[in-house]
This record gives structure tokens, sequence and C-alpha cells, in this order.
């Protein structure tokens, strides 16, 4: 079945709640996401320390260096680097691009600097401006030549050259989407169209970005005060419709032919040390999990052979170089339109002989890894780092969503394959489930832990006595939520699962890496038997083991629960129940109430003065969902005779 292409999972939730007979409703959806979790906790960090980014400072930047003007994204911020843009509404990553030409992308989606939507309630079909990347005020009026100073003239040749590319790893933008590049200087008073393309999806294979060169002749843009900028076009609703841009680059005295770039340059991330996971329990560990083969990906944008050296820095979890500092000698790297990628596999040795020869306690490592070629224009792209950790779980993902998975079948279940080399006490599942716009919190799963059965769950080895709750706001954070275990189940050796029932028809979203592959790992079921997972990616999902001492004081697991303004009461209640509210509420508030299984059975507008008739209603457990202006709450109550 192939990937039902989404933008807003507020529409998902309306379209499957109607048609949830339908085929896709027997099926694994790989769903779109709301927010952005990495800018949410960003910009929440930055705003509690009191340090809330601002736009850059709004000088000039003069092209009098040999380099120009280059961002090719590679730093480690989600905000774009202040020494060249004013604004930080693109979110700057290594994970949602594919195959970069440096180590980092600018991407452009349908969310705010904070990692919101811009309008909540955008139509899914809608495209309507959103995200922009406006570069500092530039100047192309004159420069520094012998000690005097140079107006610019039309025949100097400076050239405006980036490389684009849409979807990548997230949500193709529509035809009716689009990336647009503008220019303006002191001479105009609007922003001038200069190029755009519509938006397209990539094949599955392709992983290709397209260069655009643009001369600036124009003697309105030869001006100090030059500025240029990106702007997008999507669904503003929900983080899809993605862009990538990568290697901005303007400088005088190019020409049309000056595409290659004396540039070697990581590409992605160093991977993980171990075997098979990103993350393991340090009292699982022993050396046959070391990987033998390391490989880092590197590009040669140059069209020579260059040759590199590299060094690999290793730090413990103090922050102490671990030593001695391993040289990985030389290599030769071909040059990328040549040859593809270059893969250098030279790292396996130092940690087997000096980081990790016995563990006996949770820690970690940074693994630095540094390349060093002759001549080469961008520096900054040329170290990666890698945090190893050994802490009390299993994990094949990065920690970070790029999209989710989800089933709309009441009873479905979702499960996740581990294997443990000794026997051990499972204490918590961690999940993270997806924010979505629909307050899934109110939609209730069984928690499961499976054994084995020939590669596919067999036997259920745990599930939980009631109902359990996905616990995230509204609009979501960047955190992985601890389900316990009651009572704490002790598992053998060998392979077993992890994973849930769920006991609603809506889409509980389970967030995926989709830049760690292990789909084979991930399996469904719907009406009996067992499926793997048709898409690619890692499931956000980790078992959790120790003894409950390890979980005192600061390792304790906690539940984040929202403190609701609205209480009920009675609670049971039979015929009528109450509502307050600790403030006053908006003229437009309403409530609904849904059973266990998400269905909807009461809905109507807020009246403090009054009741909810709830005599209808047959006993058992119900939530009721208060929408008051953009706070939601949900809050559980019994109904009784």
């Amino acid at each position: 079945m192939s990937r039902i292409l989404t933008k807003n999972n507020i529409l998902l939730s309306l379209l499957f709640v109607v048609f949830s007979t339908s085929l896709f409703s027997q099926e694994l959806v790989e769903n779109d996401l709301t927010s952005n979790a990495v800018l949410v906790s960003s910009w929440k960090q930055l705003k509690m320390r009191g340090e809330l980014r601002q736009s850059s400072v709004y000088d000039t930047i003069n092209l009098d260096t040999i380099k120009g003007l280059l961002d090719d994204f590679s730093y480690d911020s989600p905000y774009p680097d202040t020494s060249f843009w004013l604004d930080n509404k693109v979110f700057i990553n290594r994970g949602y691009a594919k195959a970069p030409v440096s180590i980092g992308a600018a991407t452009f989606d349908g969310l705010n600097a904070n990692g919101y939507p811009y309008n909540f309630f955008a139509t899914p079909t809608s495209s309507a401006s959103a995200d922009s990347l406006t570069s500092k005020p530039i100047n192309l009026k004159n420069y520094i030549n012998g000690g005097n100073t140079v107006n610019y003239l039309p025949g100097d040749s400076i050239y405006f050259s980036f490389y684009y590319q849409p979807e990548g790893r997230g949500n193709y933008p529509e035809s009716s989407d689009s990336l647009v590049l503008e220019f303006t200087s002191p001479l105009l008073t609007s922003w001038q169209h200069i190029w755009s393309a519509p938006g397209r999806n990539l094949a599955d294979n392709d992983s290709s970005w397209t260069l655009v060169m643009i001369p600036i002749k124009n003697v309105q843009y030869l001006q100090k005060g030059f500025q240029f900028r990106f702007r997008n076009y999507a669904t503003v609703s929900g983080n899809v419709d993605h862009w990538h841009i990568d290697y901005v680059y303007l400088n005088k005295f190019r020409t049309r032919a000056d595409t290659i770039f004396e540039d070697v340059a990581f590409v992605y991330n160093t991977p993980s040390l171990i075997n098979s996971y990103s993350a393991m329990p340090w009292k699982h560990y022993d050396p046959s999990y070391m990987k033998t083969d390391y490989a880092t990906v590197m590009r040669n944008n140059h069209i020579v052979e260059k040759n590199g050296s590299f060094i690999y820095n290793i730090y413990n979890d103090a922050g102490s170089m671990v030593s001695p500092v391993y040289n990985g000698g030389g290599g030769n790297l071909y040059p990328y339109v040549d040859s593809g990628y270059v893969d250098y596999p030279a790292f396996t040795e130092p940690v087997l002989n000096y980081v990790i020869p016995a563990l006996t306690d949770t820690t970690h490592y940074a693994i630095e890894c540094i390349l060093t070629t002759s001549p080469d224009k961008q520096k900054q792209n040329d170290t990666v780092r890698h945090r190893q950790v050994f802490h009390n779980y299993y994990a094949y993902d990065d920690g970070t969503a790029e999209t989710a998975f989800g089933l709309s079948t009441l009873n479905a279940q979702i499960a996740e394959k581990f294997v443990s080399p000794i026997g051990d006490t499972l204490r918590c599942i961690d999940i993270y489930f997806n924010p979505v716009l629909t307050d899934a919190s109110l939609y209730a799963f069984l928690l499961n832990v499976w054994n084995d059965a020939g590669g596919i769950p067999g036997t259920a080895l745990y599930t939980s006595d009631s109902i359990v709750l996905p616990q995230y706001a509204q609009t979501g954070y960047d955190k992985f939520t601890h389900y316990y275990l009651d009572p704490p189940l002790y598992l053998p050796a060998g392979t077993f699962y992890i994973g849930f029932t769920q006991k609603t028809t809506q889409f509980l979203n389970v967030g995926v890496d989709r830049n760690n592959n292990t789909q084979e790992n991930i399996f469904y079921n719907v009406s009996g038997p067992w499926n793997s997972s048709p898409f690619p990616g890692s499931l956000m999902m980790h078992p959790v083991f120790g003894v409950a001492d390890f979980y005192a004081g600061i390792e304790q697991p906690v539940i984040a629960k929202r403190k609701s303004p609205f209480t009920v009461y009675p609670n049971p209640a039979n015929d009528k129940l109450y509502l307050a509210a600790s403030a006053s509420i908006a003229e437009n508030a309403h409530y609904s109430v849904t059973d266990m299984y998400g269905r909807l059975v009461l809905q109507d507008k807020i009246d403090l003065s009054g009741y909810i008739d709830i005599s209808g209603l047959s006993n058992g457990i119900y939530f009721i969902r208060i929408a008051d202006g953009a706070q939601v709450s949900a809050i559980k109550f019994i109904k009784t005779n």
C-alpha cells in the first residue's frame, strides 16, 4: 500500500471516524506531524532562561573576503545564523533533507519559529505564505581593491547560487505550493520576484538536489543594502510541504560555470557505535555489540580527487578526553560528480581498546570525527559528533520524529522487536506520541509485552489491567512518556516485543525517526495476523530495564500531567454532571463527552449555571473534553446508577 499523504491530523481524524470501514483503516498509516518538537523545546528553553532568540542586528555584509557570503547550515542550531539572516522562521536541521550537499539544511514548512502552525485551522488543501529566510543587507555597491574603493559594475559577475530539494524525508509540497526567491534594495519599495519552483515529490530512491545559478547584473540591485529572501507557500496548519535549501553562496567574480566548490564535507552525523541500537542498557553491553565497520559519509564537491586525514576525539560523560586520541590515517576522497559519496570506515579499534573495556554504571561517550583537507572552502562542515548512550533502555531512533505511524481500528495492535542478551526486569515502556491537533489524551490503549513466535509477536506476557491514555498537550512537547508496568516484568534473555492495543478508532500516532531504518522490527495487527511495516523508519518506543532502586531520585521517570482549570462533580455521577471553572471562561467554550473507545456521545456549549444531563448514558468510564479558546482540558468521570 502506498503512503497516504496528508497535511492535517484534524482531517485524518474526521475522515477515519466517518469511513472507519474503509480499506485504509485496516492498515498501518504514515501521518504527517502537526508541530516541530525540537523548535517547541528550544523556544521554551530560551524563553525560560530569558534568552529568547532575537532577529540579528541590522548591519551590512561586505563581500570583501574571498569566501563571500556562504552558508551551508552545518552548524548545530535549530535557528539560522545571525551573522547572515534576519529572521528565525526556518528550521536548521540534519534530519529532514536527503543526502545534502554538506551536513545540515534549512527546512521550510507550515510552522512558525516556535514550532507551532501559523494557523491551526487552515484547510489541508490551502496554500499560503509561510516561512521566510531573509538576508541581512549586503553591500553590492562597492568593494575595496588595493586600498581603493571600487564600484561594482554589471560585468563584475556577481552570482547568487543555492541548492534546493522538495520533500526530502518529510512531506512533499503539492503543485499549488512553491519555493520563491525575491530580491530588493534601497532603490525599490517592494520585493521583486526572481525565481520560483512548484511543489513536487521525490521518488523513493531519489536524493537529488537542484543547483540554481542567478547572475546579479541589474544596477537597481548593485546597491548598498541589497537583500534576498526565500519564501515558501504551504498549508500553514502543520509540519508539512517541506522544502530544503543548502549551500547558499553569493560572491563577486564568479561565472555561470562556477558550480564546483573546493569543499569536502560530511553529509550525515556519524552513526551509533553499537550494532542494531542507538542506545542500550549498560548492564546488557559487552564488546561483541561494538561495530566492526564504522563508516562516515562524506561528499567531495570538487572535480578533483582530494586526500583527507581523520582524527577521532573521544570524550567521557565528564567531558574529559579519553586518551590516546585515535589518528584515523588518510584516505582518497573521489569527486562526487564521478564516484558519488565516500564512505570511510576507520573507527573501531580505539573504541574497543580505550573507551568501553567494561561498564560499571550508566554513562555516555561523545565521539568527534574531524576531517582535514586543504584547501577547503568551508571548514565548518568538517567536524561531526555522536553521543553514544549506555543507560537503562534500548532505542533504535535518534530521539527526533520526522513522521508518525498510526492505526484507526479498534483493538488494533502495534509492536516493536528487541533482543536482550541477559535476563532483566522490564520496569516501564517509553513512548513518544506525536502531538496532534485533536486532543488524543482522550483516546485509550492497553500496554503490552509479547514473547517471540518465530519472528513475530507471540503470546502476551503482559497486558495492563486498565486503559492507559497518551500523555501530551494539545500542541505537544518534546518528551517521551514513561509508562510503568505494574507489576514489573522479568524477561529472560532473548527476543521480546513491546507495544500497545488501542481501544479507540482514532490515530494515536507514535513518532517515527526517518534517519534510521529498522522497519524490519516494526509490526502491526488489525484483524488477527501480524504484518511487517511497509514504511521505512524507527518507531520511537523504548523498553526500560532495572531494579527499583535504579529509579530513585533524579532518575525516576515521571508521567507529566496537566492541571485542568475545570473540575467536574459529583464523580462518580448518576444523572447530572456539573462543571466548575477556576477562572472566567470564553463565551464560545464548549464540551464534548466520549466513551472509553473514543466515540462521541454528548456535546454542547458550556453553561456553568446548569448541568450536563448524563441520564441517558450507560454505566462506565467517560471522558469530557473542554475547549476554552486555545486551551483544551480532558477529565475522566464515571457514570453509575
